[in-house]
């Protein structure tokens, strides 16, 4: 006869243990997919992390914009953690491009991947060090990010793949330069915290909702405009799904979340903005880019999708995830075909080329409608959209493979899919390095100016885009106003003042600086110098530059010259311009005439450059704005290509100083021909810029016929 149980034999002997099993084994299962991506970012990045306080990863060495692309994102990264800590209200005012104003805005500002950025910085005080920590850290932040999204869904190791998948893969190992492109791990916990927030509505989920969103979105502008692509279709749908739970604290928390991360975007907008009204910032549309050309940007898109993206591992789960839904996943498997559609389509850019057809694409509205997307020159990165989608679909297809077996066997089995998916990769290079100096090999002089600076703004000979954007990152030792710079769009004072400077050691030349500018110290690199320049320097002492220093070839001097003739205030002006003619609209009667001094070749061989001349004759009797350094009202000489089936390509082109009556400013251009041997014309005409042409007022475009032929063999 059996005993009856009782009433303690049927509870469980400890109520309490048993409930705190599950939070435990969530954070072994989260501590470990952590240190498996961490380990496998060691194994992917190798050998940067073994070298990464004083070398950099140098995907394109014999390409050198990739270099000083990277110097730039560290130098941004190492201005906003130190202005933020120092005087955050100085934030955009930094201290590249000295005078000009707001020239932290020429460039991203890259704000969203500060966080990742400032510890290993303010630790060590070595931003190749911080900026490499940085990269190693959004590979297992975007798999963890993946795989708590996945989770919702599926069980661990169909997460932990999805993670993978979404973190590795070849387009983010080539992107390593670029690393504003690799903090996309905002994205999945946008919709993460989104599907909490609408089912549980706590507080802490709004709160943290904003965080990430506003974090991603100031990331980089491309991430902003992910953000949108990829955010919004995961709310539509999750709100019609939801659409009989919603109520009013359900929608005020996503109107605050939303609209707290849009104000924090809209403020740190505000100095963009500001440079874009006076014609500083391009819209790449206008200004033009090749990878805004279809054919151009389709080939980038192809390639990612063939040879760069999730493989035929990823490509085969996310086929079984959609041939094969389970009841209760059809929604983010929709999503996900949802999102990698619209970053497909997105990356393409303005139109989609079909068999040599340029086809209209949805992305001429963005470009119309949302603020931002005119100035993406790359629409083709915006394959990281897709990649989220791709990502959760495989993740979604590899559990329906280990749905009904235990989890140890499916944990090895995900470990085995990550090695195919890698072998399925195929081999990819070793990440090249490049040798950085840091810390105590940084060049002495700038450590003495570091300690003795005061402040004072710095000129450095010679120039040079690469050099100007490694003396950016050098300066993040000393922190000092320098006049060099390096951006995709510059402003005309550090062309103008390099200029001058080339002139020096010619005594006119300091005098015309010193007019113009506050400048302090002036550091020749005499080993980067032609012979006869080298010599000048060697030369006997130059009034009003006293020598302060010599390290192996650099060579530091103390401006003391005194102002002559004090321009200083008119430098920046935007009511005047240098030589002090009125910033405003010509009135309604300007007569001039524009004569060609130097034709192109005829014939014209094809994609070669010529040298043409031209004069500008202003014969009213009002004079012309022409040299100054905000666009706005300045007037210019503007070519424009033509053939008779409706091509064109237009340049504008400054001219070198104003205008007055009865004078006449010479202008060089520098025209490439085009691809196609044919017949053209080149229109020359003057306009002012934001206003009319100045054909409107009395001077008639030239027009020239030209023959661009194949020369004689």
């Amino acid at each position: 006869m059996h005993a009856e149980p009782t009433a303690a034999a049927q509870l469980p002997a400890d109520p309490g243990r048993a409930a705190g099993r599950a939070p435990r084994r969530a954070a072994i299962e989260i501590a470990s997919v952590t240190i498996a991506y961490s380990a496998l970012a060691l194994w992917w990045l190798w050998p940067l992390p073994s070298l990464w306080r004083d070398h950099s990863a140098n995907m394109s060495p014999r390409f050198p914009p990739s270099v000083a692309d990277l110097y730039l994102i560290v130098w941004a990264l190492a201005w906003d953690t130190h202005a933020l800590l120092g005087a955050p209200w100085r934030l955009f005012h930094a201290n590249t491009f000295y005078p000009s104003t707001l020239s932290l805005a020429y460039s991203e500002h890259f704000l969203g991947q500060a966080p990742l950025f400032a510890l290993p910085y303010l630790a060590s005080g070595n931003p190749i060090l911080a900026v490499n920590v940085l990269i190693f850290a959004t590979y297992p932040a975007c798999g963890l990010a993946m795989y708590l999204l996945a989770r919702r869904w599926v069980g661990g190791p169909a997460a932990f793949v999805a993670g993978f998948f979404y973190a590795f893969c070849i387009w983010r190992y080539v992107s390593v330069p670029h690393l504003h492109m690799l903090g996309v791990q905002y994205l999945p916990l946008a919709w993460l915290l989104t599907e909490r927030w609408l089912e549980e509505a706590r507080s802490r989920d709004a709160v943290l909702l904003a965080l990430v969103l506003l974090l991603q979105a100031l990331s980089s502008v491309y991430l902003a405009c992910a953000l949108f692509l990829g955010y919004a279709p995961c709310l539509a749908i999750s709100l019609w799904r939801r659409r009989k739970q919603l109520d009013r604290r359900r929608i005020t928390g996503l109107v605050c979340a939303a609209g707290a991360a849009s104000a924090g975007f809209v403020v740190t907008s505000i100095p963009y903005a500001m440079l874009r009204w006076v014609g500083l910032i391009p819209s790449y549309e206008e200004a033009g880019s090749l990878g805004l050309v279809p054919f151009i940007g389709a080939q980038a898109v192809v390639h990612y999708l063939t040879s760069e993206g999730v493989g035929p591992v990823g490509y085969l789960l996310s086929l079984l995830a959609l041939v094969l839904p389970r009841r209760g996943r059809r929604e983010p498997v929709l999503i996900a075909i949802l999102i990698v559609a619209v970053g497909v389509v997105a990356s393409f850019g303005p139109a989609i080329p079909i068999r040599g057809y340029p086809l209209w694409s949805p992305y001429r509205l963005l470009l119309d409608w949302v603020p931002g997307f005119s100035s993406v020159r790359l629409p083709s990165r915006f394959v990281v959209v897709a990649q989220l989608g791709f990502a959760l679909l495989a993740g979604l297809g590899f559990a329906r493979l280990v749905d009904r077996i235990r989890p140890l066997p499916g944990w090895l089995a995900a470990a085995a899919t990550i090695a195919l998916a890698l072998a399925s990769f195929g081999r990819f290079p070793e990440v090249p390095l490049r040798p950085e100096k840091t810390e105590s090999s940084v060049p002495e002089a700038y450590r003495w100016l570091a300690a003795h600076g005061g402040g004072r703004a710095l000129l450095e000979l010679p120039g040079g885009s690469l050099a100007a954007a490694e003396r950016m990152y050098f300066s993040t030792y000393h922190w000092l106003p320098i006049v060099d710079g390096y951006s995709g769009y510059a402003p005309a004072t550090a062309r103008y003042l390099r200029r001058i400077g080339d002139r020096l050691p010619d005594p006119s030349a300091l005098q015309e600086l010193v007019d113009q500018i506050d400048l302090g110290w002036i550091l020749v690199h005499r080993a980067e110098l032609d012979e006869g320049k080298r010599k000048q320097w060697d030369g006997a002492p130059i009034r009003g530059l006293e020598p302060v220093g010599s390290w192996g070839s650099d060579l530091l001097l103390r401006v003391d010259l005194p102002v002559r003739d004090d321009r200083r205030a008119r430098f920046l002006s935007r009511r005047e311009t240098l030589g002090g003619v009125p910033l405003a609209p010509l009135g309604p009667r300007c007569p001039g005439e524009i004569r060609l001094t130097t034709a192109p070749p005829l014939p014209w061989p094809p994609r070669s450059t010529a040298h043409i001349e031209a004069e500008v004759i202003n014969s009213g009797s009002e004079p012309w704005p022409g040299l100054g350094f905000y666009p706005r009202h300045l007037v210019r000489l503007r070519t424009t290509l033509e053939d008779p089936r409706g091509w064109t390509r237009k340049q504008d082109f400054e001219l070198p100083d104003d205008v007055f009556p009865g004078r006449r400013v010479a202008v060089g251009v520098d025209l490439q021909a085009p691809n196609q041997a044919h017949e053209y014309t080149l229109e020359l005409e003057l306009i002012q810029v934001h206003d009319l042409a100045l054909s409107a007022c009395g001077v008639a475009p030239l027009r020239i016929p030209l023959t661009v032929a194949q020369p004689p063999a």
